[in-house]
């Protein structure tokens, strides 16, 4: 399953999780490095704080890893939403 994302509700646990992503050869946002990752991170969640909601949503598309301030905008585009992290974990090992 490469096109999987699940909720995430801190900065640091944002960062945890794109790491992890990354560490199983997916590449970053813009095909980069981590720094746009960081930088993605960082924009969704200030954007979410203006509307009081303190969560962003990480995943992966294909080979690549997204981003989303919004389910609805990651549902569009195709990935299953993952609620779980340990399953999120057990998916992305599995299919390398």
């Amino acid at each position: 399953m490469k096109n999987i994302f699940t909720i995430v509700y801190a900065e640091e646990k944002a960062n945890e999780a794109s790491r992890f992503i990354m560490s199983k050869r997916h590449e970053g946002v813009q095909n980069d490095s981590y720094r746009y990752c960081r930088e993605m991170i960082r924009r969704c969640i200030t954007e979410n704080k203006r509307h009081d909601i303190n969560y962003i949503y990480v995943g992966t598309s294909g080979r690549q890893m997204i981003v989303s301030v919004t389910k609805r905008r990651l549902k569009r585009k195709g990935p299953t939403y993952i609620e779980k992290k340990i399953k999120f974990h057990e998916l992305l090992n599995r299919y390398r």
